[in-house]
């Protein structure tokens, strides 16, 4: 009885054994667990990078700020001079700004005893009339440097007197630059009253040129003088002619 007990137990054992023996490569065939898909993050977004000011973009920093490596902040001047715009002076201007984001400049006429004359918000290129000219229906009646006064004669002062003969000009974007300009050249049709009407002062750009007047005058009279000399020896030859043809006649009365 024992032994045939211990013989179905070893009977038992055996078929588990074999049970778990063929189970064991189907469960190693079985398929792994799908893994669940990472979540989708948003990118961060880079920090918003503020515009520069105009006002500060090309300002140095101050020593307390420490060292600062400094960009290309340059104001480069393409021209700057003096012109006749039509009978009326003018600044003819043009500038090219690195560095900052300001497309407008202000233009200062300097005055080294008194107010300046400055004009903001232009162009960084144009023509603008020079300070103290005043144009009216498109004809100029007033000039820089002179004063009209009621009879209708001209004076040379007023308060635009400190821009001739000539000027300094600043021209300023943030960074800024500063030329000397000259006034356009006085003739007849710009930069300065109808003569007619000036007064006996003369001014330095009329004294310069009466030199040329003169040389004028010189060179009408020298080519007009050639009819006084054939004249005067048309007369000498028709005197000694008449004064032959007397001593003729006395020798024949004889």
């Amino acid at each position: 009885m024992r032994r045939a007990a211990l013989g179905l137990l070893a009977t038992v054992a055996v078929t588990a054994g074999a049970v778990l023996a063929l189970a064991g490569p189907a469960a190693a065939a079985a398929p792994a667990p799908a893994l669940a898909a990472p979540a989708v993050v948003d990118p961060v977004p880079d920090p918003e990078v503020p515009a520069p000011d105009p006002a500060t973009a090309c300002a140095n920093p101050s020593a307390g700020e420490g060292y600062a490596p400094p960009g290309r902040c340059e104001l480069v001047l393409v021209r700057a001079a003096g012109i006749c715009l039509g009978d009326a002076p003018a600044l003819d201007y043009a500038v090219d700004p690195f560095g900052t984001p300001n497309t407008t400049v202000t233009i200062t006429f300097v005055n080294p005893a008194g107010d300046d004359a400055v004009l903001s918000g232009l162009p960084l290129s144009g023509r603008i009339y020079w300070p103290g000219t005043v144009i009216q229906d498109g004809v100029v009646v007033d000039w820089p440097g002179w004063t009209r006064n009621p009879d209708g004669t001209w004076e040379e002062f007023d308060a635009y007197s400190f821009t001739r003969p000539s000027v300094r000009v600043e021209f300023e974007v943030n960074p800024s630059v500063a030329t000397v300009v000259s006034y356009p050249p006085a003739t007849s049709a710009c930069a300065n009253p109808p003569q007619s009407g000036v007064l006996g002062v003369t001014t330095t750009s009329q004294v310069l040129a009466a030199p040329e007047t003169q040389s004028a005058v010189l060179a009408v009279t020298g080519a007009n003088s050639w009819p006084l000399v054939a004249v005067a020896g048309a007369a000498v030859l028709l005197g000694a002619g008449m004064v032959a043809l007397s001593v003729r006649r006395g020798h024949r009365a004889r």
